[in-house]
């Protein structure tokens, strides 16, 4: 290689470093000027449903009746910071003693009401609602995730 293409390249080398280290500048400014969300007020409709199904006359054993109470839907996703209204519908079930530990939350969703929950999700991770019914505890289940 020539003098003439030892400093052609170099410079071009010296140009393309220059150009790397100014963009990767930028990407770091960038994402350590970018300002935090605002936390948002959040609706969920959740329903208080139940799911039967019976076994055939040829299982075993057979014409039984098997039911599961679930939450509906199962799983939200909201901010730590965020408020979060839950506007609970008692469709199938007499009661549903319930709790959301994590935000301190107690109540009871009744057949044909509308409960009403409002909270701010002010820790990271998962919360769980559950329903306190001995038989619904097992699937009746919403899992709440609120990230950073």
């Amino acid at each position: 290689m020539n003098e003439k293409s030892k400093i052609v390249t170099l410079a071009v080398l010296a140009l393309v470093a220059l150009v790397v280290s100014g963009f990767s500048a930028t990407l770091v400014l960038t994402r350590s000027t970018v300002p935090a969300r605002a936390p948002t007020e959040w609706t969920f409709v959740v329903l208080a449903v139940e799911y039967k199904g019976t076994s055939g006359p040829t299982e075993n054993p057979p014409n039984t009746t098997y039911k599961a109470y679930r939450w509906d839907p199962t799983y939200i996703r909201v901010s730590k910071g965020d408020t979060v209204r839950l506007n609970i519908f008692g469709v199938n079930g007499a009661s549903h003693p319930s709790t959301i530990d994590a935000f301190d939350q107690s109540f009871t969703v009744t057949r044909g009401q509308w409960t009403n929950v409002t909270f701010v999700a002010s820790q990271a991770g998962i919360a769980e609602m559950v329903c306190h019914v001995p038989d619904h505890t097992e699937t009746m289940q919403m899992v709440i995730e609120v990230f950073e």
